[in-house]
């Protein structure tokens, strides 16, 4: 299987919270992982975010942080492109998304339609970016 991971997903590998399960399942499943570089950002800023707010401490921020960092050159990286960008505004007003959101699905979108034959999962968390990816045609996670 191959995979697109979200930032939201991508975070759960290394904190234990609701649907960790699912996300490291996903991950554990997949031959290839895609992501946009956008996660990149995304993710240190929710490590960041934990520390600040009290859910891991200083130290375990830094090691997610050095883990993140060790894996990061694993994924197949989806660049942002003027193409990318005006695919993911059209997303926005079709599925009402988050600016960021949108990325990632026409990130996913893309391999989609690169890879006809391909079984590409999509892995997110956030609950309206999830059924935008499932009225696109993307597999997801169900139980959300």
């Amino acid at each position: 299987m191959i995979a697109y991971f979200d930032s939201s997903s991508i975070v759960k590998w290394f904190f234990d919270e609701p649907f960790m399960d699912l996300a490291r399942d996903i991950r554990d499943k997949s031959e290839i992982a895609f992501t946009s570089l956008i996660s990149f950002p995304e993710v240190m800023s929710a490590f960041n975010r934990a520390w600040r707010e009290g859910r891991c401490s200083k130290s375990d921020m830094e090691l997610v942080r050095s883990e993140f960092l060790k894996i990061w050159p694993d994924f197949q990286w989806i660049k942002v492109s003027e193409l990318l960008m005006h695919q993911a505004g059209q997303l926005i007003f079709g599925h009402s998304l988050k600016g960021v959101d949108a990325v990632h699905l026409a990130s996913a979108l893309l391999l989609k339609e690169e890879g006809d034959r391909i079984y590409l999962f999509f892995s997110c968390f956030d609950k309206n970016l999830n059924q935008a990816a499932q009225r696109e045609g993307l597999m997801t996670h169900k139980a959300l």
